[in-house]
């Protein structure tokens, strides 16, 4: 799934939308650090540190860094775990592998004792390892935005920081919590479509499948690569769809859910309705309750499939349309159609605006329907802003509410947003303490 992508119809109905979170929890160790408005050439006010969020109801809490400076956050926003190339990451090459370095090697992950014997700093606290974990984060999720820190020690340990990451960050992005690959099979009765392989972010899991009615009732299966009935699935399995001879076209969807372990770095994009929410990276780890979902498309003739994913650096919603069956399949997607030949696929781009949501409707032979909504949330602020010169040293802005993971003062605006998905509604609600809300 893509950040905040849904997909629903008729190839999957009221299917999880992944790995979700709320932000439950300010920061106990920050620091106020100050930061360049771009908009208004102000030195601004905001916290630094690591705050908290809830996945599903598994405790304890997982703490997170942000990774989008200028972007509000909300306790309202909804948040879904995705990919750096989904996310602001992926406008800032090379940025990924620093920022999971620093998380890995930092405060929470690393005690201030430990820390300070290894950076050399001097009575360093653990509100100053905080405030340079994340003022260290922001110099590479948010290179444009000029940031100094009151404290003495946290800023040398910011800058010794920046200088291991840039020297020692050289990991590859965790895998996902947990994700089905692919997300969209299908082909004829009598046949065993697949593989599906599971994947999970700590290499195990403790996974149960199943199929929603429609699979029931045409009496499909899951199974294994000798034919073998398949029910509870780990990290590595491959597993495949068993469609009956008799069974007629149609569409239904599988769900894994269960337990897995969600990996330090896992990016997080949250949104309130239709509005964006902070961007957040994981720091810490826990098994959590999980959720991914599959379609299985079925029949004699065209057998169409369609499957998603954000692309960030083309700000675009990329469809990849697929035929199964023995036969051309029309498929229609953004007011065109697209005629695919048997056993091929068809990418389509669909371009997408930052910060709004969109919605794109598949639909094929045999009343095949499936809907993708999201919203494209790419881009940190500061991504798209060209900085002013910095303003003399006795220029001061206005005191605005945390950035860094505090929990603000004073409520100055109040929006709601609805948004419907998967044919029904959700209302949420967002409260954002002045432009720079952390919670």
């Amino acid at each position: 799934m893509g950040s905040g992508l849904i997909a629903a119809g008729a190839a999957a109905a009221d299917t999880p939308a992944g790995v979700t979170a709320k932000i439950v929890k300010g920061a106990d160790d920050k620091e106020t650090v100050q930061y360049l408005d771009p908009k208004t050439n102000n030195w601004t006010n905001t916290e630094a540190g690591p705050f908290f969020i809830r996945i599903g109801d598994a405790e304890p809490l997982l703490p997170v860094y942000c990774i989008d400076l200028l972007q509000g956050a909300s306790w309202q926003a909804t948040y879904n775990e995705t990919s750096w190339d989904e996310s602001s990451l992926k406008n800032n090459p090379g940025s990924g592998p620093k920022i999971l370095w620093i998380l890995k090697n930092s405060y929470p992950t690393v005690g201030a004792d430990a820390l300070a014997t290894a950076s050399g700093v001097t009575g360093l606290t653990k509100a100053d390892a905080a405030a340079g974990t994340q003022v260290a984060i922001w110099s590479f999720s948010d290179p444009k935005i000029q940031v100094k820190q009151g404290s003495k020690q946290a800023d040398d340990f910011a800058k010794w920081l920046i200088a291991q990451a840039n020297e020692h960050g050289k990991d590859g992005e965790p895998k996902p919590t947990l994700s089905l690959d692919p997300a969209s099979v299908g082909g004829k009765p009598g046949t065993s479509v697949g593989p599906i392989t599971v994947t999970a972010g700590g290499g195990t899991a403790s996974v149960s499948l199943s199929l929603d009615d429609a699979g029931k009732d045409a009496k499909l299966s899951l199974v294994d690569d000798k034919g073998a009935a398949v029910k509870d699935v780990k990290s590595g399995d491959k597993f495949f769809a068993k469609i009956p001879a008799d069974a007629t076209n149609g569409h239904a969807s599988i769900t894994a859910s269960g337990k897995a372990a969600a990996s330090v770095g896992r990016a997080f994009v949250g949104r309130i309705g239709d509005k964006p929410s902070q961007t957040l990276i994981l720091a810490g780890t826990n098994t959590v309750p999980v959720a991914a979902a599959a379609s299985v498309t079925w029949g004699l003739g065209a057998v169409p499939t369609a499957d998603a994913a954000i692309d960030c650096a083309k700000g675009a919603l990329v469809v990849t349309l697929g035929n199964k069956g023995d036969k051309d399949a029309v498929l229609t997607v953004g007011g065109k159609e697209y005629t695919v030949a048997p056993n091929d696929t068809k990418t389509v781009t669909l371009p997408a605006k930052e910060d709004e949501q969109y919605s794109f409707t598949v639909t094929g032979p045999e009343g095949f329907t499936k809907t993708f909504t999201g919203l494209l949330n790419c881009k940190t602020d500061s991504s798209t802003t060209t900085p002013s010169p910095a303003p003399s040293p006795s220029a001061s802005g206005p005191e605005l509410a945390s950035t860094g993971g505090g929990m603000g003062t004073g409520i100055t605006a109040s929006v709601a947003g609805v948004l419907v998905l998967a044919g029904g509604a959700a209302v949420y609600g967002l409260r954002r303490r002045g432009r720079h809300s952390r919670a």
